[in-house]
């Protein structure tokens, strides 16, 4: 199993970031990780995103995308619960799972601003999380962690691939 580790498409204070609004920023975010999943050979990709990442990765299945037919999963970690993953329609046999900290839970709130609380997101408002994990298809599960962390080796990620 290799891990690759795109780092978006957009910058942000002293890192970078995922753009996947509006729809040519999609395109273009799906292209990021289309030529990385192309030029190593993947025959089974699992997305584990997390933060900004996790939302995209979430929108990402939601679109029905699977990289030539190679996506098998995505790990959704703490995402901006925002409308990325509305009309919700994943390609079958492509699995889904949510986790959620609770650091987020004050920000996080439906129909809050995504620029009032500073993260980048699809649609501009927040779902709020148990909307969110409804239109993507999941309960929610717990993190680890209590702090806005990423649970890296999620137990879904080995499982998919292996399946």
């Amino acid at each position: 199993m290799a891990e690759l580790a795109p780092t978006g498409n957009g910058e942000a204070g002293d890192g970078h970031e995922w753009v996947y609004d509006p729809e040519d920023a999609f395109d273009e975010a799906v292209a990021v990780v289309a030529d990385v999943v192309e030029q190593v050979g993947c025959t089974r990709v699992v997305l584990d995103g997390f933060s900004n990442g996790a939302a995209f990765a979430a929108t990402v299945a939601c679109r029905g995308e699977t990289f030539g037919d190679t996506l098998v999963g995505v790990v959704v970690d703490d995402p901006p619960p925002d409308e990325g993953v509305v009309d919700c329609a994943p390609a079958p046999g492509v699995a889904r799972a949510l986790y959620w900290t609770g650091a987020l839970d004050e920000q996080a709130q439906a129909g809050a601003d995504c620029d009032d609380v500073g993260w980048t997101c699809a649609g501009g408002r927040l779902l709020g999380l148990d909307a969110y994990a409804e239109a993507l298809g999941v309960e929610v599960q717990d993190s680890p962690y209590d702090e806005h962390r990423w649970y890296r080796d999620a137990p879904e990620i080995e499982a998919w691939l292996a399946a």
